[in-house]
């Protein structure tokens, strides 16, 4: 089994694809994804910038190309187990705000054949902040592309958005959005993509997805409201309360995320769910909230 269900122990609808930065629907057999952000490399080979927090570390440097084979990665690790009618893109697909550079376009181009040549009946993408000059491309790849998306899963009404627009939440049990790429500094200078659960003043649940791409970690989550992009995070949640869910391959982990992961202390705090994917051993770790992370992210 590669699934864990988002909230433990309740029928939300929704599961986190262990070992990714995916979320699995199964009633629709959608696959969720969000902040791919193809075409950065040009980007930053390029000298251009579009980061929202700042000037970017990656600005003038040639990088290996490996977003979109990163993405596809995850998407042969996730369709080698799971039935997939439905993949949706909740934002940022591609990178550059002001214009459509050429490696978006091929890459964009190359992400959608692969799924098409994977049986995926359905392509969707979300708009993100970054999604400008795509709608051309999407139309001769026949992909739609819309500002949010609404299904029901087990009773639970659910609103798929990238984040980077305040909403409604009112209504909606759980609202989906990336944007914000939460990772969490830990052991030492690492940064773990997390997915954040945050209960809403509504009485819903907000999910805050990592990003896909590998240069994107983001913010490094805090009980800071300032911190955040999004105005859904800075106006509408109940921050104290987040919980956070990672993955860590653990075939691959140092002395110091073996010994926090193992010792007594912490596993009173954390939740932890091991799952063995294509013979590799991946723990699906929760955090019940951000200061029990940090307290715990320092352990040595």
């Amino acid at each position: 089994m590669v699934l864990r269900p988002l909230v433990k122990g309740v029928d939300t609808g929704l599961y986190v694809v262990a070992g990714t930065p995916f979320l699995y629907i199964p009633q629709h057999k959608m696959l969720v994804m969000a902040d791919l952000h193809l075409g950065f490399e040009e980007a930053a080979s390029r000298g251009l910038t579009y980061s929202l927090r700042g000037s970017s570390s990656y600005a003038g440097v040639f990088l290996p190309r490996i977003q979109l084979r990163r993405a596809i990665e995850y998407l042969v690790k996730a369709s080698s187990v799971l039935d997939i009618d439905r993949v949706v893109v909740n934002g940022d697909l591609k990178h550059a705000f002001d214009r459509l550079l050429r490696q978006e376009r091929d890459e964009v181009v190359e992400f959608v054949t692969w799924l098409r040549e994977k049986g995926i009946r359905e392509v969707e993408v979300v708009r993100g902040n970054h999604d400008n000059y795509l709608k051309p491309v999407l139309r001769r790849l026949n992909v739609e592309l819309v500002n949010s998306i609404e299904v029901t899963a087990d009773s639970r009404r659910i609103l798929i958005v990238h984040g980077h627009e305040d909403v409604d939440v009112a209504g909606r049990d759980i609202v989906v959005i990336g944007h914000e790429h939460p990772s969490l500094k830990c052991l030492g200078s690492y940064r773990f993509p997390v997915f954040m659960k945050i209960p809403l003043e509504t009485g819903g649940l907000l999910v805050v997805m990592p990003a896909t791409g590998p240069y994107h970690p983001g913010i490094n989550v805090s009980l800071n409201r300032d911190d955040y992009l999004s105005p859904i995070v800075r106006k509408h949640t109940l921050l104290e309360k987040t919980g956070l869910i990672t993955w860590v391959n653990l075939g691959s982990v140092d002395q110091a995320t073996s010994r926090l992961m193992d010792s007594t202390s912490a596993t009173e705090l954390l939740d932890i769910d091991r799952y063995v994917e294509d013979n590799v051993e991946v723990a699906v770790v929760e955090f019940r909230d951000i200061e029990t992370a940090h307290i715990l992210c320092s352990f040595e």
